[in-house]
């Protein structure tokens, strides 16, 4: 399947919603992976990981508490996303077993302003990444399962941005399934109230 961001933000959107997250998460997520996806990143298989993680889990368990960990075995990468934009960026962190580290380059990238010549740096086992304002790169592999992953914040002196951008995305056909399915809970099931309230519905 080949998308337009657009629509793969708005896919990923229903994708996560339908997975029974709140719509601030929703949101968040959805902007995370259509930039990622901007910058070459698989992030349509990535959401899918992550939302397949969040099955099960207790409500809570996957977002930061005291030092950065969880109140269960990982955290969420879009929960520790969030909260680091809530302060307005972030220096060094090290944080506990996190799905799909990638996913919170986006929301770092948020917090440096255009021009800033600070840059993030994400490091875990085999990959990173390297978040600047202008552009996200990938180092190495993308961890198919939650991974330590360590932030550094450093000054760099420069914001040339060198990046391929994509204006599409191309999407397996598996993984483009999974979406759907977790987006067709986003619908609910049609009641008596609903088919008499619909098109050609009785008026009250």
């Amino acid at each position: 399947m080949n998308l337009s961001l657009g629509e793969f933000r708005a896919l990923v959107a229903k994708a996560v919603r339908g997975a029974g997250c709140s719509w601030g998460m929703t949101e968040e997520a959805a902007y995370s992976a259509r930039r990622l996806a901007e910058f070459g990143f698989p992030a349509g298989e990535m959401v899918v990981r992550l939302l397949q993680s969040m099955e099960g889990a207790a409500p809570g368990s996957l977002m930061p508490r005291a030092s950065w960990k969880s109140a269960g075995d990982s955290l969420c990468s879009i929960c520790v996303g969030t909260a680091i934009a809530d302060q307005a960026g972030c220096s060094d962190l090290s944080l506990g077993p996190t799905h799909e580290p990638a996913l919170l380059a986006p929301l770092l990238m948020r917090t440096l302003p255009q021009g800033s010549a600070s840059q993030y740096s994400l490091r875990w086992d085999g990959g990173g990444c390297d978040v600047s304002a202008s552009s996200i790169t990938h180092i190495g592999d993308q961890p198919a399962k939650a991974v330590p992953v360590s932030i550094h914040r450093r000054v760099t002196g420069d914001d040339s941005d060198v990046a391929i951008r994509h204006t599409r995305v191309e999407i397996d056909p598996a993984v483009m399934r999974a979406l759907e399915g977790f987006a067709h809970n986003v619908y609910a099931p049609a009641t008596d109230e609903s088919r008499a309230a619909g098109a050609g519905g009785a008026d009250d």
